[in-house]
């Protein structure tokens, strides 16, 4: 596991956690709206659309910069394909 300070990125073999952008708002939309991921959420809106996700992504890397909290994306090292945040 590397992670690269400059990048705010941890990579592995096979992911690469970075931070969110704006880019990502519409696979995030697709992944959170999931009434099942809804009904056992306590602030998850559903339907989940664009704009909760550019919502919830807008202070991403103000937390990260003040050590408040480190929302990062889990792609695919290759494609860059969303899977999922941790």
């Amino acid at each position: 596991m590397v992670y690269s300070e400059k990048e705010k990125t941890i990579e592995t073999n096979w992911i690469l956690l970075r931070l969110f952008d704006e880019s990502d708002a519409k696979d995030v939309s697709i992944l959170c709206n999931d009434y099942d991921i809804y009904k056992n959420t306590l602030y998850l809106p559903y339907p989940y659309v664009v704009e909760d996700a550019l919502s919830w992504l807008q202070n991403h890397l103000d937390n990260f910069t003040n050590n408040k909290s480190f929302e990062f994306a889990i792609t695919d090292k290759v494609t860059g394909k969303l899977f999922g945040a941790r």
